[in-house]
């Protein structure tokens, strides 16, 4: 018996990549920025697990989503990832996750979680580095 699909979305800023990478980011040292402590082991752990899909919904302007994928490659995450997605809203989020049939999505901004319904599990990323994250994306996904 093959189990289902799960598909989990990461946002990058604040997530991915280190909240205090925000005034990096966009300049031209952006390839300084950091990963998030722990968020390496966090997606490669779940990756192993090939009835994980892992996706990237963030929002960013092309420049921006030109140097995410960048640091993503730069880090050997990029293709780990099956899709990254960029919008140029936060409120764009949500359908694109609902299309995408994601059982989990994981942002640092509430207000972004708080636009989408119960039918995906949200996860409010708030910390500097991933540890128990991976322990409440398991268990958003046993709901």
């Amino acid at each position: 018996m093959s189990k289902q699909l799960r598909t989990i979305a990461f946002d990058l800023g604040g997530v991915i990549f280190s909240s205090h990478n925000d005034n990096v980011i966009f300049t031209d040292r952006y390839l300084e920025a950091s990963l998030t402590e722990g968020i390496y082991h966090v997606v490669t752990d779940l990756a192993r697990d090939k009835t994980n899909k892992l996706i990237v919904i963030s929002k960013a302007y092309p420049t921006n989503a030109k140097k995410s994928r960048e640091l993503l490659r730069l880090y050997g995450l990029d293709e780990i990832f099956n899709s990254i997605i960029f919008c140029e809203r936060n409120e764009h989020k949500f359908p694109i996750a609902k299309a995408m049939h994601v059982d989990v999505m994981i942002d640092d901004k509430q207000s972004v979680l708080d636009t989408f319904d119960k039918t995906i599990h949200t996860i409010l990323f708030t910390g500097e580095d991933a540890s128990g994250l991976l322990y409440k994306i398991k268990a958003g996904l046993a709901e």
